[in-house]
């Protein structure tokens, strides 16, 4: 008799072909306005005069003939008669969706497609940003957003040694790792290519790193390993996955964290979502200002308004709450049902989809081949980025 994980690997061909039709199709890369850095230096000087306005993106000419890939998926996935190509060619459609509606930059429709996909901060979830954000009152005059554990800022070709050192220790050779000039976050990871990129800006404390890296290399990439090793479908990231993906990195970060609390960007990203539903680019500002610096302020306002073109319109790409969100929802299940934490690094599936796992006994498959970010493998962290 076959097992279910026999069963998914006779979708492994179309697994990898969606995942690489939609890499070539990237959503955040759809979003990412042209000449960042540009309207940080125009907006930033603009606002020490007080005379700042909602800038005006441009982005890059999407390129349709990729999409027809992942249209011939959808095709025939759907035309198979078993379970795990259904799922592929569904989520194959709701990809689509999403795409067409960021390559658009109309704001309404892309509003609309990423509420669908990660909903929105409830008043419960605002209430929760805005008291961690009271605790430092020190910190409500706009002052530096970034604390310091030892006075040193680490550079983004330091990072990325000591990135590369923690993948060659976990034996992971095949990936890479890339100083990337205006990116929109700090750290990232491309399954796609399996490469891990910093932002060439960066400066990090050491504990911010270890942090980080615990984040990106022990929660997305580990979460990624472990699951192509049982079959391609277990690596796709399924619709509602970020919320699961981003709240369960942050949950084990926070693991490493030295009884550091939590990173006030996830706090501070709920009230920029909070106000960019509301209002404009610079009205997200204004919202975060009494909270952060104003470079600060800027780039997480990028975060929530990026795809819009008219900067000056309520909604935008919306998503970043899911960073707290995800975390008090990981928190909460985790407390509950411990034995989950294995289950859930099994593969890149949300929440949700446990008992789907559980059901193809992914865990047995795996057996003593998963990869966890344990206490073993954050000591090894800590030793590479603290020498």
């Amino acid at each position: 008799m076959k097992s279910e994980i026999d069963r998914m690997r006779r979708a492994d061909s179309a697994a990898t072909r969606y995942k690489s039709a939609t890499a070539g199709l990237s959503l955040l890369g759809v979003v990412l306005p042209e000449d960042l850095e540009g309207h940080r230096e125009r907006f930033l000087g603009d606002a020490g005069r007080g005379v700042a306005a909602d800038p005006r993106f441009t982005y890059r000419e999407v390129d349709e003939t990729r999409v027809r890939a992942l249209r011939e998926i959808h095709e025939e996935a759907a035309a198979r008669d078993d379970p795990w190509h259904r799922l592929i060619a569904d989520e194959a459609a709701r990809y689509l969706d999403r795409y067409h509606a960021c390559a658009s930059h109309d704001g309404a429709r892309l509003t609309e497609a990423t509420v669908s996909e990660n909903g929105t901060p409830d008043a419960a979830l605002l209430a929760d940003a805005l008291a961690l954000l009271g605790k430092d009152p020190e910190r409500q005059g706009g002052g530096p957003e970034e604390d310091r554990d030892d006075g040193a800022g680490l550079s983004a070709d330091v990072a990325a040694t000591a990135i590369s050192d923690v993948l060659a220790a976990e034996g992971l050779t095949d990936w890479t790792v890339r100083v990337k000039p205006g990116a929109a976050a700090r750290m990232s990871v491309s399954t796609g290519d399996r490469s891990v990129r910093i932002r060439a800006d960066v400066e990090l404390s050491r504990d911010e790193l270890v942090q980080l890296i615990v984040h990106e290399i022990g929660t997305h990439v580990f979460r990624w390993v472990n699951a192509v090793r049982g079959a391609h479908v277990l690596g796709l990231q399924l619709s509602g996955h970020t919320a699961t993906e981003e709240g369960f990195a942050v949950w084990n970060e926070q693991r490493a964290a030295d009884g550091n609390g939590l990173d006030r960007r996830f706090a501070l990203r709920v009230v920029a979502v909070d106000a960019a539903l509301r209002g404009s680019f610079t009205d997200v500002v204004d919202a975060l200002a009494p909270y952060t610096s104003p470079g600060t302020a800027f780039d997480v306002a990028v975060r929530v308004k990026r795809g819009l073109v008219d900067t000056s319109q309520p909604g935008g790409f919306i998503k970043d709450h899911v960073y707290l969100g995800g975390y008090r929802m990981l928190d909460a299940h985790l407390t509950a049902h411990p034995g989950d934490h294995d289950l859930l690094m099994s593969s890149k599936w949300p929440l949700h989809r446990l008992d789907l796992l559980r059901e193809a006994q992914v865990l047995e498959h795996l057996g003593d081949a998963l990869r966890r970010p344990d206490e073993a493998f954050m000591d090894r962290v800590r030793t590479i980025v603290r020498g």
